[in-house]
């Protein structure tokens, strides 16, 4: 069975004068570091995480969770 992570970076924040550099950065490297692990990723990249999409996202994670694989 596959260990499997879930990455989110929002980089982009439409509205506001908030937006962040580097975060889909951060979470296109974790997700390479986590494969070369071994680890299956599903990632969320700005315009992709929704609110909607980060608890489906999360939901599915927890929800397919085996116990003993670490």
């Amino acid at each position: 069975m596959a260990r499997k992570a879930l990455c989110i970076g929002i980089n982009n924040y439409p509205g506001t004068h908030m937006d962040l550099q580097g975060c889909v950065n951060d979470a296109q490297d974790w997700t390479d570091v986590l494969q070369s692990r071994g680890f299956v990723i599903s990632a969320l990249l700005d315009q992709q995480a929704t609110k909607a999409a980060m608890m489906s996202a999360m939901r599915d994670l927890i929800n397919n969770a085996v116990a003993g694989i670490v």
